[in-house]
């Protein structure tokens, strides 16, 4: 009897493999025609930009701020409203990465092939019968409130610059705003060449990395807690310039604090002492603590990735450390983990996740996630009574309990140049809200950020109200 060869024994198991791949995609097929036929990637179906029959974009209050009707895409019939929402909602085009309708846009539209499995599988030309294909809008429910949008784009008012606010306790995405903006249902004709429109297309909250200023000394505050005994208790007298490292650092406008503890310097932002504090914990000990606190890494929620938050100084002097810990040298710093830091301190050291998309189509998205702890929790109260104090120094609405921080970003070697920054969180069951605002070169420095947020929180604080939405 002839041996079977090792190269027909091949071909028989290829010829079973192939047989029993071919028995399986058959059945697969058969059970999941209209899964197949109407995937997005299928080209026989009806040509379309995806927009002219996708679903609504709605905020948390069941206003519609853009939506499909005979086949041509509409935004809310609110100017205001549109620009606000702008980098969240995108516009008929993709150059605005991180909106939904660029992130989304395929999934906004779905296709549902209803004609005969024989014929439309085995003739490709029958599906371009459009009686055989429903195509279904997919709506999207959003968890910001495009009233308190509007309220921050007014409160930005001409300035670049960007808002986030969040639910600590949930991870919704209350307000997300970002400038400068535009009208997306009557997209300006001269937006590439005209100055006014530089960077519109970039949503500042998520994509944009700022020197943080003075916000970073909850930071270097956090990692002093921690790592120094009895730092609480510790005292410095403020001269208002001190020389590290054989060069200057220097407090603001050489303003002399006097003889200050942790909490004091915190209200005061007082730079020398921060400086100090960032040396001695040294530059393992800072990095290691800003890493855990977002830098050095992004974000990624609801299928964005934001710009890397960064804290580097294994080349830095010990002047240049010093200038880290007060949020200078080269430091930068995205407004969404600003907020996150702010939340951080809220939870108990641990933040919760972002979101802003609530459902799409029939399918709850997105739950409650945590993310990773950035603090002890002692840190963390230790924390949250420093920022309380030190924002009942600043000229706030009483309305709120606010815990939080300014910020005076230089971008100028003489300092003449600087972008103003506030961040913090309420103490309230109603609105439990972490939030950081920038605005670029800021004429005023950080109490133009602090005005500008104390606008948007009263427009919080007076409840949610739905807008008249598209006929």
């Amino acid at each position: 009897m002839k041996k079977i060869g090792s190269r027909s024994v091949m071909i028989l198991i290829l010829t079973l493999a192939f047989f029993a791949g071919l028995v399986y995609h058959t059945v697969n097929l058969t059970l999941h025609t209209k899964e197949w036929v109407a995937s997005p990637m299928n080209r026989h179906l009806p040509e379309h930009d995806q927009l002219e029959y996708a679903g609504k974009i709605i905020d948390r209050n069941g206003v519609i701020l853009a939506q499909s009707i005979n086949e041509k895409r509409y935004y809310n019939e609110d100017e205001e409203t549109r620009m606000a929402c702008l980098h969240i909602v995108g516009d008929n085009s993709v150059n605005i990465a991180t909106a939904i309708q660029t992130v989304y846009r395929s999934s906004l539209t779905s296709f549902e092939f209803n004609g005969d499995f024989l014929f439309g599988l085995g003739l490709p030309t029958m599906m371009d019968n459009k009686n055989e294909i429903d195509i279904i809008g997919n709506d999207v429910t959003l968890t910001i409130d495009s009233r308190i949008q509007k309220a921050a784009l007014k409160a930005l008012g001409s300035y670049k610059g960007a808002v986030f606010i969040y639910n600590y306790k949930t991870g919704e995405i209350i307000c997300m705003v970002s400038t400068p903006t535009y009208d997306p249902q009557n997209v300006p004709y001269d937006i590439e060449t005209n100055d006014k429109y530089d960077g519109a297309y970039l949503n500042r909250a998520l994509s944009a990395s700022y020197p943080p200023g003075s916000t970073f000394k909850i930071v270097t505050a956090a990692a002093a807690v921690s790592e120094i005994p009895d730092i609480s208790k510790s005292a410095f007298d403020c001269r208002g310039t001190d020389t590290i490292g054989g060069k200057p650092v220097t407090c603001f406008q050489h303003t002399p604090h006097g003889h200050i503890d942790l909490t004091e310097a915190l209200a005061k932002s007082c730079n020398i002492f921060f400086a100090k504090l960032s040396v001695a914990l040294g530059k393992d000990k800072m990095t290691s603590y800003a890493e855990q606190m977002g830098f050095n890494h992004d974000i990624t929620f609801d299928g964005i990735v934001t710009a890397d938050s960064v804290y580097k100084v294994d080349d830095a002097s010990e002047n240049e450390l010093a200038w880290s810990g007060v949020g200078q040298y080269t430091v930068l710093e995205t407004p969404v983990n600003m907020a996150m830091i702010s939340a951080a301190v809220a939870n108990g050291g641990t933040p919760v996740m972002p979101y802003f998309i609530q459902s799409m189509g029939p399918i709850t998205k997105n739950t409650t996630t945590l993310g990773t702890p950035m603090m002890e929790k002692s840190v963390a109260d230790q924390l949250r009574d420093m920022m309380e104090y030190t924002a009942s120094t600043y000229n706030l609405n009483d309305t709120f309990r606010v815990c939080g921080k300014t910020g005076t970003a230089e971008i100028s070697d003489n300092g003449d140049v600087a972008h103003a920054w506030f961040t913090g969180f309420l103490l309230s069951e109603d609105c439990p809200y972490a939030f950081s605002i920038i605005l670029e070169q800021a004429e005023n420095g950080s109490s133009e950020a602090v005005e500008a947020m104390n606008q948007i929180l009263a427009s919080a604080s007076t409840g949610a109200g739905a807008e008249p939405a598209l006929p």
